[in-house]
C-alpha cells in the first residue's frame, strides 16, 4: 500500500519524463462528458458519467486526474450520476503560481463543484490523500453529503507511523532510463508501478502536461502532502455511513516485475508479510473502530485498487451505496 510515498512516486516518474511529440492526442474512450467549474479565478476540469439518480463524487488521490476513474464511472453511474472531479494543479485543471494549494482549497473546491451544477447531496469516493479531503467535507457539511467511500485513504496513515513503514522498504523501483516518449513511460510504468495497464491509466497520464511545466506544478502541489499531515480529520465525529476499502497487498501487487527467482523476491517477501501487511490491517481495522458504524472491504492488489481492481471496485461501492 505504500500510500503517500507511492503517490508521490508515481507523479514524479511519468511527471518528468520530457515533452513527446502528439502529448494531446485523444485516446480516452470513457463514455462521460467534459466540464469546467471556477472558483477565485481557478479552472476546474470534471468529468460526468449518467445523468439521474443520486449523485457519486470521484476525488483522485495525489498527482491524478478525473480521468483515473475512466474505468469504473460507467459501472457506478447505473442507476446514478457519477462526478469526478481533477484538483487543482493537475491535469487539465488550471494551476496558477498565485493559487492557494492546501486541503481547504481542495474542500472549497468541492463546494464550488456542488453548488455550480447544483447538486445539494452527493456519496463521496475518495482515493489516498482525497480521502482526508472528504473526510473533512462531511464533517464540516453533514448535510451535503450522503456516504463516504475511502478508496485505501487513511486520513491518519502519518500519525500512525506510515512513513518510518515505508522507510524500510527494501525495494527500490529502478529509474527511468528510456528514450523521451510517451511510450516508452507507458512501457516502464506498466512493468514497475501499474499492472495491468488500462484505459483509464493511460488517459489519466496523456491528461498531464510535462516538461517545464509539469516541474512547475509539481513544486506548488508537494504543499499538499505537508498540510495534509497539519490538517487530519478526526474520523471519529463523522456523522454519515461509511466504508473503508481496504488494499490488500502481494508482492505481485507491490514489486510485479519481481519474480520468484529474482534475489530481491525473498526481500519484497519478508517486507510484505512482516511489516506492510500487519500495518495495513492495523490501518483497517481502526477505521472500522474508530469511525461510528463504519464498515470496511477488502479488496487483493495494490493501492490503486479502482485500476487493478475496477469490477470489484464498483461492486463493492455500489453494495455499500445501496444498502438499506
Amino acid at each position: 500500500m505504500r500510500v503517500w510515498m507511492l503517490s508521490v512516486l508515481a507523479v514524479c516518474l511519468v511527471l518528468c519524463v520530457a515533452q513527446y511529440a502528439d502529448a494531446q492526442a485523444t485516446r480516452d474512450q470513457s463514455p462521460h462528458r467534459v466540464g469546467m467549474v471556477q472558483r477565485d479565478g481557478v479552472r476546474l476540469h470534471y468529468l460526468t458519467w449518467g445523468t439521474s439518480g443520486p449523485t457519486i463524487v470521484l476525488l483522485p488521490g495525489f498527482s491524478l486526474t478525473a480521468h483515473a476513474f475512466d474505468d469504473i464511472g460507467p459501472g457506478l453511474a447505473v442507476g446514478h450520476r457519477v462526478v469526478a472531479l481533477t484538483p487543482r494543479g493537475f491535469g487539465e485543471s488550471d494551476a496558477p503560481d498565485s493559487a492557494a494549494y492546501t486541503i481547504n482549497a481542495l474542500i472549497e473546491d468541492l463546494r464550488t463543484l456542488l453548488d455550480s451544477l447544483h447538486i445539494d447531496r452527493a456519496a463521496l469516493v475518495a482515493h489516498s490523500i482525497s480521502g482526508t479531503v472528504a473526510a473533512h467535507f462531511a464533517l464540516r457539511f453533514p448535510h451535503r453529503v450522503s456516504h463516504v467511500v475511502l478508496l485505501d485513504a487513511f486520513p491518519y496513515f502519518a500519525a500512525a507511523g506510515g512513513d518510518a513503514v515505508a522507510a524500510l522498504d527494501p525495494i527500490h523501483v529502478p529509474p527511468f532510463r528510456g528514450d523521451t516518449t510517451y511510450e516508452a513511460a507507458a512501457v516502464y510504468l506498466a512493468r514497475y508501478r501499474y499492472v495491468p495497464w488500462r484505459p483509464a491509466l493511460e488517459a489519466d497520464l496523456r491528461a498531464k502536461p510535462l516538461g517545464k511545466e509539469a516541474e512547475r506544478r509539481r513544486a506548488l502541489t508537494t504543499s499538499y502532502i505537508a498540510d495534509q499531515w497539519r490538517q487530519t480529520p478526526d474520523v471519529r465525529r463523522l456523522t454519515v455511513p461509511a466504508l473503508e476499502v481496504c488494499a490488500v497487498a502481494s508482492v505481485s501487487s507491490e514489486y510485479p516485475w519481481l519474480r520468484p527467482s529474482d534475489p530481491q523476491y525473498a526481500l519484497s517477501q519478508a517486507y510484505v508479510t512482516q511489516k506492510l501487511t500487519p500495518f495495513n490491517r492495523a490501518l483497517c481495522q481502526r477505521f472500522a473502530k474508530s469511525v461510528p458504524g463504519g464498515r470496511i472491504a477488502h479488496i487483493a492488489g495494490s493501492h490503486y485498487v479502482f485500476f487493478t481492481q475496477p469490477e470489484q471496485t464498483v461492486a463493492v461501492v455500489r453494495r455499500f451505496l445501496n444498502a438499506p
